[in-house]
């Protein structure tokens, strides 16, 4: 790891996306989550969204759907299909990157949030070797470079045309998910055209930013959930799985991921995009329950995501905390 000059994360990208957030002192709780839970009461009795069965999952299996308390649906990458037409993600490994103009021709590319704001810069270094700096001014050394397809952003030219990349890194938080310039993809490469045709084609043209809800909580600055050293999920086969992404980033702006569904849906925990800890939000929904793959450990909420913008003022998704106890059972 070597330390960079913090102009590297300047982009002229930035200039043209623009969006403010401002954070507000309200510490989220849990108690209210456990109230409704108590008085939601732990029913079993499956329910349907739109004429699809929604059998409340269990034990270490999951669901192909559910819904929230206030209606929210948590879909399975199947149920996105067959419902909305869409496909959740898509993975494309990424080899190289093209040189950019506003870097005098490096081939260094900004990494941004859903709300532009930078979380590092991608670096290709020749072969298939990259390195990807930090918020921190720290370059880390990248294992993979892989486009995830269609995200979600505040800003309509971004959630058009810049694909969400995932850069796995010997970094603190083992590297992050970000938006980058659809530019960035070498068309005079096969993986950078390979992935342009996949980042095109998304069927559906992806899950979007989730449906929108009422607010049923009051605006409050968003916390990191800190969830990877108390909670878990455990596999099909039994085995614990570690939940740390889904915490925060220190490394990478301290950005953290909200989901377009949860963990305990058939391939769900896809993060769709990634705003900054203090960034303001209010809760629209929450789950009933613990989730039983979780082992009781963890559980979900869908939040209204402050952009700062005028066009489009709210973003909307699942993020993870710790269940409280009084959930459990």
């Amino acid at each position: 790891m070597r330390a960079v000059p913090t102009a590297v994360l300047a982009t002229a990208v930035l200039g043209a996306i623009v969006s403010a957030t401002a954070a507000i002192s309200v510490v989220p709780g849990a108690a209210a989550d456990a109230r409704a839970g108590s008085a939601a009461g732990a029913t079993t009795s499956a329910t349907r969204f739109e004429g699809r069965r929604c059998t409340p999952p269990s034990g270490h299996r999951i669901a192909d759907c559910r819904l929230g308390r206030h209606g929210t649906p948590d879909l399975s990458r199947a149920a996105w299909r067959a419902l909305r037409g869409a496909e959740v993600t898509i993975s494309v490994q990424v080899h190289s990157v093209a040189p950019n103009p506003a870097a005098g021709g490096a081939r260094s590319w900004p990494l941004i949030d859903s709300l532009a704001q930078p979380i590092g810069q991608l670096t290709y270094l020749g072969g298939r070797r990259f390195e990807v700096t930090g918020t921190d001014r720290t370059s880390y050394r990248v294992t993979s470079v892989r486009m995830r397809g269609r995200g979600c952003a505040a800003s309509p030219r971004q959630s058009r045309d810049f694909p969400l990349v995932q850069v796995i890194a010997r970094a603190p938080s083992g590297g992050t998910q970000a938006f980058v310039d659809g530019a960035a993809l070498n068309r005079a490469s096969a993986s950078g055209r390979a992935a342009l045709r996949a980042f095109r084609d998304q069927r559906g043209g992806g899950t979007g930013c989730g449906p929108s809800g009422r607010e049923v909580g009051k605006l409050r600055p968003l916390a990191n959930p800190n969830v990877g050293a108390h909670a878990h999920a455990r596999l099909s086969n039994g085995e614990i799985n570690t939940v740390t992404e889904y915490d925060a980033k220190p490394a990478f702006g301290n950005v953290l991921y909200f989901m377009s569904n949860t963990t305990n849906v058939s391939v769900g925990g896809i993060a769709r995009g990634m705003v900054r800890v203090g960034t303001p939000v209010a809760k629209v929904d929450s789950l009933a329950r613990c989730d039983p793959n979780s082992d009781g450990t963890l559980t979900w909420r869908y939040w209204s995501i402050r952009t700062g913008r005028a066009d489009r003022p709210r973003l909307y998704g699942w993020i993870p905390t710790r269940c409280p106890a009084q959930m459990r059972g």
